[in-house]
């Protein structure tokens, strides 16, 4: 019912559009236009006409065409019987009345030649020369915008309609039309759902990647990294610095062992140059003087040389080994080619003992 309400209003509205036109534009044109909108006119021509007419010449005119005549100040609608364009008069009768009567008119170069006479649509211009008349205009526009308005009303939502379809009277058998409006509920309600399905998927990976995601600054610049990548690089520095530290501890260890055993072995070379000094000064002394010169010298009396104890105990390698081993170390036992010393690495114990501090 609805479509049938708009399609009255779009008529009407198109029509009186195609009216208005009508009286407006032909003068511009050059086309002769005659309204009648009284009725108290002495003319021929219909109360509420419009009479369209067109300049012809006078040569091309034949019998039976109808023209217009002005006459009195007023517009008749006459046809020509006979014309004498040499002389410039024609015959002309009146047709809108039975047995019409013959008239002599006086014709130029041109005469005015009817094209088409419209009733009824000189109203318009009637309605709008008076009072009474633009109320019924107004009224006419009101009246269509209630028809418009009711059209609307009247018009079904689309959940009405897919509720219709849904729920069909027993025995009701569905048309062409009401399935392919099922058929368009369904793909339109097929659409928002997978426009849904995607904004929460993104909504999602948004989140997802904010709460994966951690802002580390360095440079005056931002990067954005994974954490796992964080952590990873944080565990590689500490166990890297945990292992230097072990390094240099080691090597420092090792370093002070072999200054102790460097200090250990020039005493004990010190020691043994000074025996052998007091060794050969006592066998010089033993020795027998030449005969020729023997003198008697006092015997003096020989003091025993008495071999001190060192300051710092000289032990073999077998010794320390057996001390360590005691001590419930494990050293690796490492002998220098070169400078034949045994030397005792603890670097793997120190660093041992480094890892368990941090655990």
């Amino acid at each position: 019912m609805s479509k049938v309400l708009k399609f009255i209003v779009h008529f009407v509205v198109i029509c009186t559009l195609i009216c208005v036109l009508g009286l407006v534009l032909p003068p511009f044109f050059g086309v002769r236009t005659v309204i009648v909108d009284k009725s108290d006119k002495a003319t021929n021509l219909p109360v509420g006409s419009v009479t369209y007419a067109i300049p012809e010449k006078s040569s091309a005119i034949s019998a039976g065409t109808p023209i217009l005549v002005q006459k009195d100040s007023e517009t008749y609608k006459y046809t020509i019987t006979n014309l004498d364009a040499s002389k410039g008069t024609g015959t002309v009768t009146d047709q809108s009345v039975s047995g019409g009567k013959t008239f002599t008119i006086k014709v130029g170069d041109y005469v005015p030649k009817v094209v088409v006479t419209i009733g009824y649509v000189g109203y318009l211009m009637v309605a709008t020369e008076s009072i009474e008349g633009l109320i019924i205009l107004g009224l006419v526009v009101l009246f269509l915008i209630i028809l418009y308005v009711i059209a609307e009303l009247w018009k079904k939502e689309p959940d009405d309609i897919e509720e219709d379809v849904n729920d069909p009277e027993p025995g009701y058998v569905k048309s062409r039309k009401e399935l392919k409006q099922e058929e368009k509920a369904r793909a339109r309600r097929m659409k928002e759902e997978e426009k849904e399905i995607i904004q929460e998927e993104k909504a999602r990976k948004h989140k997802n990647k904010k709460a994966d995601k951690r802002k580390v600054r360095t440079g005056g610049f931002v990067d954005e990294i994974d954490e796992e990548d964080v952590t990873g690089y944080l565990e590689n520095k500490k166990k890297a610095a945990i292992q230097q530290t072990a390094q240099t501890a080691a090597s420092e260890a090792h370093a002070e062992l072999k200054k102790e055993i460097a200090a250990a072995t020039s005493e004990e070379a010190d020691m043994l140059s000074r025996l052998e000094m007091a060794e050969r000064t006592v066998e010089e002394n033993r020795k027998p003087h030449p005969a020729g010169k023997v003198e008697e010298v006092p015997e003096e009396e020989e003091e025993p040389v008495t071999i001190g104890s060192l300051a710092m105990p000289s032990y073999s390698a077998a010794q320390l080994a057996s001390r360590v081993k005691k001590a419930g170390d494990a050293p690796d036992i490492v002998k220098d080619d070169i400078t034949k010393v045994t030397l005792f690495d603890y670097s793997d114990i120190i660093s041992g003992d480094v890892d368990d501090m941090e655990e």
